[in-house]
């Protein structure tokens, strides 16, 4: 199973991150969105998550529901429903942020600060979530979105795994990751 993040960025562009069934991140990328629909045909996930937290501006909104409205029309992915069994061609909206608040202890630093992005990375092999060091981009911006992004495709994960709980708000379900500790010598690393 191959799952996929997608988070929508205020400069139009998107990050997305594919995770393999190890929780192993695989690939963290950018694109504008002609590229953004060329990776998901050639990456061809089968759970994809796509971001949609409430603090989106207008149009990273917009955007994100433009990538979930693709996702469906164009390859055919379902919405997911509560309570089923989740093949491949599965799309869910997530919210990160109830995901950060379970996984930090400690206060919850805001994304756009250095503290606050270090605070996510730190914790995220907690989860069991690995990452190369060397996959991370060096520029504050985007490792904002990368660690978001990787967030986001751990709900992809969550999802297949029934790791989750359900979220409505303005009549939508949101699909949030729920945190579960994953001791070191249970954590896998793909090679």
């Amino acid at each position: 199973m191959v799952f996929l993040g997608i988070q929508t960025n205020t400069d139009k562009t998107f990050t997305a991150t594919l995770m393999d069934s190890n929780r192993n991140v695989v690939q963290i990328s950018h694109f504008w969105k002609e590229g953004l629909i060329w990776y998901i045909d050639h990456a061809n996930p089968d759970i994809v998550a796509v971001n949609t937290a409430p603090w989106f501006d207008s149009t990273q909104l917009k955007n994100a529901y433009d990538v979930y409205s693709i996702l469906r029309e164009q390859f055919e992915f379902e919405p997911a429903e509560e309570k089923q069994p989740f093949y491949s061609k599965t799309v869910i909206k997530t919210d990160i942020d109830s995901f950060f608040k379970q996984l930090v202890r400690k206060e919850l630093l805001p994304i756009n600060t250095r503290e606050g992005i270090e605070q996510r990375i730190y914790n995220l092999p907690k989860a069991g979530i690995m990452v190369k060091p060397e996959m991370f981009s060096k520029e504050k911006h985007r490792l904002q979105k990368e660690v978001i992004s990787i967030a986001t495709a751990f709900s992809a994960y969550c999802l297949y795994h029934g790791q989750y709980s359900c979220e409505e708000r303005d009549g939508e379900k949101f699909f949030i990751p729920v945190y579960r500790y994953i001791p070191k010598e249970d954590r896998i690393v793909s090679e």
